[in-house]
């Protein structure tokens, strides 16, 4: 486990790709759970957007593996 974070800690690239994935998964889920933080979208439109910021936090994430996978096996 230590190793993990030891290749994550030192690439800055790593930290930025995990990091703006994790913040896109929680805004995307707090759109999709919390109907307060929605101003002026309607129901359906809060549920496209979330999805979008979900599919956008999944390829964020996938960005962030395969650069990990890639310093992984240097």
């Amino acid at each position: 486990m230590n190793q993990i974070f030891k290749i994550i800690f030192s690439s800055p690239s790593l930290l930025w790709k995990a990091g703006a994935a994790l913040i896109f998964l929680c805004f995307a889920l707090a759109l999709f759970f919390v109907p307060s933080l929605t101003v002026g979208f309607t129901t359906n439109s809060r549920y496209a957007f979330a999805g979008i910021m979900l599919c956008y936090a999944l390829f964020r994430f996938y960005g962030f593996y395969s650069e990990y996978n890639n310093s992984n096996h240097e």
